[in-house]
């Protein structure tokens, strides 16, 4: 029991270390702002899966590694995060019984959501900080991979014993 829950901690670790991977992964200048939001994406879909052992404090710790490999302030995007699940936690009952294209909605309006929280905080630190327009594609795009990242994830979790 106790090997099985260390298969279960190094599983979500490397996917948290992908999604950070792909986080950061460079892009065409012209396609920067489509990038998706794969650690929105990826925390989003462990919280919603296992409620009781990927929570706020995950978020904290992911927030502040992406502010620590982004050279960010130290907290913008954990505070961000931080927000973003617990909004998740609370809800996370009525939103993992959606159907999927109702939750690729959700995680449309979430992506621009926490979007729009890092502009504000960025702002309030910086007060130089222009908004990105084309953040848009970004949610869309996530929106779009979420259906099969939940298929792609939901098969991992299964394929480990992780109900």
């Amino acid at each position: 029991m106790r090997r099985l829950h260390w298969v279960h901690c190094v599983c979500i670790f490397t996917v948290f270390f992908l999604a950070i991977v792909l986080q950061i992964l460079p892009w065409p200048q012209n396609w920067q702002g489509a990038r998706p939001a794969w650690l929105v994406l990826i925390l989003m879909y462990w919280i919603l899966a296992l409620p009781d052992q990927i929570n706020i404090g995950t978020a904290f710790i992911v927030g502040v590694c992406w502010d620590l490999i982004t050279g960010s302030i130290l907290g913008t995007h954990a505070i961000i995060l931080v927000i973003f699940a617990y909004l998740l936690q609370i809800n996370y009952m009525m939103l993992r019984n959606l159907s999927l294209w109702l939750q690729s909605f959700l995680v449309i309006l979430s992506v621009i959501l926490v979007q729009l929280g890092l502009f504000l905080v960025e702002y309030i630190l910086y007060h130089h900080v222009s908004f990105d327009p084309n953040c848009f594609y970004s949610a869309i795009l996530s929106g779009i991979l979420w259906p099969w990242l939940v298929f792609l994830l939901r098969s991992i979790r299964y394929r480990i014993g992780f109900y």
